[in-house]
């Protein structure tokens, strides 16, 4: 079994966002020009399906970005 803290509080996610600014502002641009593509082509255009692709993984992007954030913001607080 693992050491170490069960159940330690994360810190909050606006406070992770706050770290990385930039790299939040980069995935908000590319969803943003992701939907202004889908809004100009319409759903009968295979950009418009194709733009689904950069949204879908750009939330996974950034689930991912915010677990790997909280946990290194839990290892420095385990250094204290």
């Amino acid at each position: 079994m693992r050491s170490g803290r069960h159940g330690a509080a994360r810190p909050p996610v606006g406070v992770l966002i706050q770290q990385d600014r930039v790299d939040f502002a980069l995935f908000a641009l590319i969803i943003v020009v992701a939907l202004l593509s889908m809004v100009f082509t319409g759903p009968g255009s295979a950009v418009f399906w194709l733009a689904l692709v950069p949204i879908v993984a750009t939330g996974v992007l950034v689930f991912r970005r915010i677990e790997h954030l909280s946990r290194l913001e839990l290892r420095d607080a385990d250094f204290l």
